[in-house]
């Protein structure tokens, strides 16, 4: 079986997630092994943004030329629309800055390269199918199967499983609290055409489906296509002819082009989503990314969120290893880092999520905040990863937001006393000599 040594650390997964903690790993020293199932570039079922976060976090880890390299669309915000009424425009502020698109396939793969470059050993056509945790005398083990089919035993001191939302990893340990409920499909296809502004990424919003779209080249009229569907509507339909859904999907709810776009590539699958996990470690072994745990795709933040879960379990197995402790106490510290970093975050994407699945609370939402833009910047700042959750909490950016309802209050209130006024001058007397005549019965009393 190939790659016989036993390195430092052996990491399943070569996306995002998986190549960022490699290369962290092997800056500090330490020998470093990334298996990928199949041969880069390849493509992913993904939205393929990086929201302002994961661009500030590229930067922090040295990664951002090579990223501006592959020549990324630049997003300054989002454009939320429904079948009807004004779309909502949320807006990057200038100092929190832009977010990048830029295909999977091309970011993914210079990930994986500067992971080499910092000395890690990269395997590809290696599928991870299973591990074992470690224990007394025994070291943390993957099962894993070559492109020829012959299969083997891997160890490490330490193994980190970044393979996604189906982890075979997180699988093996344990790791899902349940089996997901919130049951969709999201198909991925790559577009060429010219019509819809590139400077902000779009997202149509309906009761069964979400259409989002997004520029992934600067110069290049080339456009990321993601529906995301409710699979007990659409199962059928995409099993049938999974192109055919798109376009379709496209038709009926993608923007106005000057010509008609042309689906170059694709589609691509992913889901089901919402994979809940008790714990993100066993003994020798932690995970990282989507196989840490996910919910649901529609605020754009798995890139984010897979490069900080990697600094996170960077920083922990480099203690481990310094330390000679492989599992415990300092597994545990990560655990509850992951806990501290996306806990907030996750909330709000429940929420988001029950307001886009409730028809008459997702318009009334969505009306509300295409006439409260500061309210919608708030919010996209904070699904943008660039302003903490808390900040949401400030009364200043939801005023306009909460005005109408206010407003509608006074209105509410001010009929109610002009309407007791009029009972009043009805029966003879005005509100001061209400008042004295409670007076005259508290004295009497």
């Amino acid at each position: 079986m190939i790659g016989p040594a036993v390195p430092d650390v052996l990491v399943a997964g070569a996306g995002p997630a998986g190549s960022v903690t490699a290369m962290l790993l092997a800056r500090e020293g330490w020998s470093v092994t990334l298996l990928e199932r199949t041969r880069f570039p390849r493509p992913k079922a993904c939205g393929e943004c990086l929201n302002p976060g994961a661009v500030k976090l590229l930067a922090g880890l040295g990664l951002l030329e090579r990223v501006r390299a592959l020549d990324p669309a630049p997003i300054r915000g989002w454009r939320i629309e429904g079948p009807a009424g004004l779309p909502a425009l949320g807006t990057f502020a200038p100092r929190v800055g832009l977010g990048l698109a830029v295909p999977r396939s091309r970011f993914d793969h210079a990930l994986a390269a500067a992971a080499v470059v910092s000395g890690v050993v990269l395997e590809e056509g290696v599928r991870v199918e299973g591990a074992e945790p470690g224990g007394p005398g025994r070291l943390p083990t993957l099962a894993v199967r070559d492109r020829s089919g012959r299969t083997g035993k891997r160890r490490a001191r330490v193994v980190v499983g970044a393979d996604g939302l189906r982890s075979a990893v997180a699988r093996a340990i344990g790791a899902h609290r349940r089996l997901p409920r919130l049951r969709k499909v999201s198909l991925t296809v790559r577009l060429r055409g010219t019509g819809p502004s590139r400077d902000r990424g779009r997202l149509a919003l309906r009761d069964d489906r979400v259409l989002g779209l997004a520029p992934v080249h600067g110069h290049d009229p080339l456009w990321n296509a993601t529906v995301v569907a409710r699979t007990e509507r659409f199962a059928r339909a995409v099993a049938r002819d999974a192109r055919a859904f798109v376009t379709r999907s496209l038709e009926e709810l993608g923007p106005e082009w000057r010509e008609q776009p042309r689906i170059t590539d694709g589609p691509w699958a992913s889901g089901p989503f919402d994979w809940p996990t008790r714990s993100a470690v066993a003994a020798g072994i932690l995970l990282v990314g989507d196989a840490a745990g996910y919910f649901d795709p529609l605020t754009g933040q798995g890139i984010y969120r897979a490069l900080r879960s990697a600094r996170l379990a960077a920083r922990a197995v480099d203690r481990s290893l310094r330390n000679g402790e492989v599992s415990g106490k300092l597994h545990r510290e990560y655990d509850r880092a992951l806990s501290r970093a996306f806990g907030p975050g996750r909330r709000v994407q429940k929420i988001v999520e029950g307001v886009v699945a409730n028809g008459c609370l997702r318009r009334a939402v969505l009306g509300r905040l295409a006439r409260a833009p500061e309210a919608m910047d708030a919010l996209i700042r904070v699904t943008g990863d660039a302003a903490p959750v808390r900040s949401l909490a400030g009364p200043g950016a939801w005023a306009p937001f909460l005005a109408p309802t206010l407003a509608a209050g006074a209105r509410r209130s001010g009929a109610r006393r002009g309407h007791e006024r009029s009972r009043r001058r009805e029966f003879g007397h005005d509100t001061s000599q209400v008042a004295g005549l409670a007076h005259d019965r508290r004295t009497h009393l």
